[in-house]
């Protein structure tokens, strides 16, 4: 499932060149997915409280499905932007239904359990790189997305034999009002939210791009720029799970204030560095603090929910931040195209930063 979407990346500079586009509208078009997997959160949340977990979740499969169809079979701009709407709706959907699903299964070790699931997407993304590299030297760019249409055929079909819940197909009210006022009127959830929405906003910008990057500004191959991005999710598989442990250990909102620190020091490390191994160093270092902080923070934030809407309440969560953060790719094409990648990436730095005082500020809350 994350394998199809972390092919995009790589795909970009081949995708502006087949598609006839520019880099700005590749921007929109990375954008478009990540507001489409946004919008389908709240909703995906409610179908999951509401209905049975496995509903949502073979739904989600079968749209993804439809999507990454639409990719291969017609590679035009319009296909492609309505092809991206489905597979970030699918994996929208798919996400508050998982993510509740590990919530009720595991209790006392959440952060270990999410860190798991984590550290598979990131493995997911890290094999998309050398897909492509494959994919581009047998056939064409449309062969990549063919790994990922066979792995969501099994995913679905494993999902359907194994998980012993029924279909359920009823009428869900969204309660939209209710949910809003319960989430987002008190100056804790208001200050996570915007320290969330930052992180979001300069992940989703820079790993967008990162490929693009690396080959447009530091002058690597589009082949070693292909294996720094997977080094950039192979990083994740290790660091995830251990900070899912470190997260039922340790007060976690100042465990990931820290992560988001290494995470701006090292955007600062590759977008300063001229030496090849200089920029890696700060690739991963921005990796680990990336990597690092999800699994804490969804525990922390599942952990204040109801367990009668936690999957809702925190699909609503998500699909504020996610919005919020859907527009990096769009600033980084726009500003690239212009200005270059250093120009559009030297922000998110700062947006970091701001970022980790805040969850600071929410822990002087919580203690106060």
């Amino acid at each position: 499932m994350f394998l199809g979407r972390g092919v995009l990346p790589p795909l970009l500079p081949t995708l502006v060149d087949s598609l006839s586009i520019t880099l700005s509208s590749a921007g929109v078009g990375l954008s478009v997915l990540w507001v489409s997997y946004a919008v389908a959160h709240y909703p995906g949340g409610r179908f999951a409280d509401h209905l049975t977990r496995k509903t949502p979740l073979v739904a989600s499969v079968g749209a993804i499905l439809c999507g990454f169809v639409l990719l291969i079979t017609v590679p035009t701009y319009p296909t492609f932007l309505l092809g991206v709407t489905l597979v970030g709706l699918g994996h929208g959907l798919y996400w508050p239904s998982s993510r509740g699903l590990i919530a009720d299964l595991f209790v006392r070790r959440r952060s270990q359990a999410l860190g798991i699931q984590v550290s598979a997407a990131a493995a997911g993304n890290a094999l998309s790189a050398g897909v492509v590299v494959a994919a581009l030297s047998v056939a064409t760019w449309q062969a990549s997305f063919v790994p990922t249409l066979l792995g969501l055929a099994c995913i679905g079909f494993l999902l359907h034999r194994w998980n012993r819940e029924s279909y359920s197909v009823s009428k869900v009210e969204l309660d939209v009002v209710p949910t809003v006022r319960r989430l987002f009127t008190t100056r804790r959830m208001l200050v996570l939210m915007g320290s969330y929405c930052l992180f979001v906003f300069a992940w989703l910008g820079v790993m967008n791009f990162l490929p693009s990057f690396l080959h447009a500004e530091k002058d690597f191959s589009l082949t070693v720029a292909s294996s720094a991005y997977a080094l950039f999710y192979g990083v994740g598989i290790v660091v995830s799970p251990l900070a899912g442990n470190l997260g039922d250990r340790l007060p976690r909102l100042p465990l990931a204030s820290g992560m988001l620190l290494v995470t701006a020091a090292g955007a600062v490390v590759f977008l300063l560095a001229e030496s090849f191994a200089i920029v890696v160093v700060g690739v991963v270092l921005f990796a680990a603090g990336i990597w690092a902080f999800p699994p804490v923070m969804q525990a922390s934030m599942l952990a204040s929910f109801p367990d009668e809407s936690m999957a809702s309440d925190f699909g609503a969560l998500k699909t504020v931040y996610t919005a919020v953060g859907a527009t990096g790719p769009a600033y980084v094409g726009i500003v690239a195209q212009r200005f270059g990648y250093t120009v559009a990436y030297a922000p998110f730095g700062a947006c970091l930063v701001v970022s980790a005082v805040g969850l600071l500020v929410v822990h002087r809350i919580d203690r106060a």
